[in-house]
């Protein structure tokens, strides 16, 4: 599962790395979901390639990449409302898109031990 999660984080962040830079110039963006993409991602790219990679992390760092997750999932699902209901526009389904590892990585993370 370790290897299949790194696979998955590094796709992630790819993912994350190249939405950051398009989605700063995102036409008619508002600032909170521009937000979204150029910062809320990366970072939680980033914990979960931690995450993926390191054999053991203390119950802080575990913590924290969990929360960085559960942002993550939480401001696309939000965004996918939004969209959803007309209040911005885009593809409703494509943030659901964009949580789908970070959900992998938080049930992974919730299976994994921390060191103490």
């Amino acid at each position: 599962m370790r290897i299949l999660l790194i696979m998955l984080a590094l796709v992630q962040f790819l993912i994350a790395a190249l939405t950051s830079f398009t989605g700063a110039f995102a036409d008619g963006a508002a600032l909170w979901e521009r937000g979204i993409f150029t910062i809320v991602h990366p970072v939680a790219a980033i914990g979960l390639l931690v995450l993926a990679v390191a054999p053991a992390l203390k119950p802080a760092g575990l913590a924290i990449i969990r929360l960085l997750l559960a942002l993550n999932i939480a401001a696309d699902l939000t965004l996918a409302a939004l969209i959803y209901t007309g209040a911005t526009r885009g593809d409703w389904w494509l943030p659901l898109l964009f949580a789908a590892i970070p959900v992998i990585g938080l049930g992974y993370s919730l299976n994994k031990k921390a060191r103490a």
